[in-house]
């Protein structure tokens, strides 16, 4: 049921001690310290704050043009909830929304009603178990999307309470950088922007570079996305959702190939409930500090209401990816200027939980990230379409997104370069924080697999073509050679 919404900003002063605060006005510099240190994005036309009882009758709120402020009754985790761009597709209204959230709402108020509360039970007839003690209440809801209230019980299966439609992204805990400090939207540095846009002035073909890309075997690819869906005989992998017992078994897999390939490997713990993400590491002789990070997340979804999540596409394709650029800095005795991550990430499907806690790890560090490129989603092609390489209309740093484009057209011409509506990925936590990044993508345009947050996200299947993963693999490959510097030992 809906909550009761404070529509305009003259009521704040009734504000409890924590607040949504969600306004379409961009930040502002001259916001109030209190204000401006509560930012927390911008998601689908909303720049959401979460404030606390002193900011309520700050003078600088009179700078908003308009907004709402919902009062909120726990601790809760606040989480966005909007459409995926799923085609076909049509602009949602608010009425769309609010009917969305009675699925979610029955959904999840039938599981609690079934089991009673307090008590550990199983779900959907999976083969696991979540403590349902309580269940999501809503917000906040407009026609791009609706915030909920999450309990941190239920966080980590989120996405079997959502239509398949639906994605949802958590909102961070800590406050983020106000994009007007940079002169940009997400406040990246200039000097970060300036220096890919430099990188791709001055790209010219490199005949050593394309060698190796050469040696990329879509066989190989796909053969590593059935090991991780299960459809290899020597795999008993049944799921790799993050809550999922299975996905171990998918993560010490993954561990061991880039083990096997001399890359070192560490888990990464960051939220209970979350299966470990898996950050592979390779360092250079000259202690230089400005990291290069490629990511996919090998977590996945399945159907609604379901654990089952094979992935084959979402995200086996990215996962194997990696697998498969590693393969080639191995076999080819790879070294580069600056530290590299191939990053293997968690909670993707529940709102890029751990990219999120990953990325404010390293702003917390101050740690300097050149680039972040995370491919999500790379193996579906539509029967008759071309290959292509899709990347993001609005969620990137523009630079990246030209290097990327650029670096394709010289390494894998047979791409079809455009852009696509597609929502959300693990990018977003690094941009958030004003770090560049991008995302790598399957086709141009709205999400067309038709197993897309679907159990049968298969590799056996009419569509699923690891030529195109082979293909973005090597730009992402060559991305990852000209932002890190690299040279080919013997």
């Amino acid at each position: 049921m809906l909550t009761a919404l404070v529509c305009l900003l003259p009521t704040l002063a009734t504000a409890r001690a924590h607040s949504l605060l969600l306004t379409p006005s961009a930040p502002s510099d001259a916001l109030h310290d209190c204000i401006a240190s509560s930012y927390r994005g911008h998601y689908a036309g909303q720049h959401a704050y979460l404030i606390t009882k002193g900011c309520s009758s700050s003078a600088s709120l009179g700078l908003l043009d308009s907004g709402s402020l919902t009062p909120l009754e726990s601790e809760d985790r606040i989480v966005w909830v909007g459409p995926s761009n799923v085609r076909p597709s049509t602009p949602s209204t608010l009425q769309d929304m609010l009917s969305a959230w009675e699925i979610i709402d029955s959904t999840a108020s039938s599981l609690l009603s079934q089991h009673g509360e307090d008590v550990q039970t199983s779900f959907s007839h999976d083969t696991y178990e979540v403590l349902l003690d309580r269940v999501p209440s809503l917000v906040h809801a407009t026609e791009t999307g609706l915030f909920l209230s999450v309990p941190s019980s239920i966080l980590p299966v989120l996405d079997t309470l959502l239509p398949p439609h639906l994605t949802p992204v958590a909102l961070p805990s800590y406050s983020l950088p106000l994009p007007s400090s940079y002169g940009n939207r997400w406040g990246v540095p200039e000097a970060k922007a300036a220096h890919l846009a430099n990188i791709t002035k001055h790209l010219q073909f490199n005949t050593r570079l394309a060698a190796i890309a050469s040696t990329i075997s879509a066989k190989e690819i796909l053969e590593d996305v059935r090991y991780l869906t299960g459809e290899r005989q020597d795999s008993d992998i049944q799921s790799r959702h993050s809550f999922h017992p299975d996905y171990l078994k998918a993560f010490s897999w993954v561990r061991r190939q880039m083990g096997a390939l001399g890359i070192e490997c560490s888990p990464y713990l960051y939220e209970e409930g979350f299966g470990p993400g898996l950050l592979c590491s390779i360092y250079p002789e000259t202690g230089s500090e400005d990291h290069v990070i490629i990511s996919a997340h090998l977590d996945s979804r399945g159907s609604f209401g379901s654990l089952r999540a094979p992935g084959a596409d979402d995200d086996g394709s990215g996962s194997a990816h990696l697998l498969a650029i590693a393969r080639a800095i191995s076999q080819h005795n790879v070294t580069f200027e600056h530290p590299v991550t191939l990053a293997f990430f968690t909670g993707e499907e529940q709102g890029l939980v751990m990219s999120s806690h990953f990325a404010h790890t390293l702003k917390k560090e101050n740690v300097s990230v050149q680039l972040n490129v995370q491919a999500d989603m790379l193996g579906y092609r539509v029967p008759g379409e071309p290959l292509q390489l899709a990347l993001p209309a609005t969620i990137d740093l523009p630079e990246a997104s030209f290097l990327v484009a650029n670096l394709s057209q010289l390494y894998a011409p047979e791409l079809v370069v455009g852009r696509t509506a597609a929502c959300c990925s693990d990018h977003q936590s690094f941009l958030q924080l004003g770090f560049p990044a991008t995302q790598v993508f399957e086709r141009n345009g709205w999400i067309a697999d038709p197993m897309y947050h679907n159990s049968g996200d298969l590799s056996d299947r009419e569509g699923y073509d690891a030529e195109q993963i082979k293909s973005i693999a090597k730009v992402t490959m060559a991305t990852l050679f000209e932002v890190a510097g690299w040279q080919q030992g013997k």
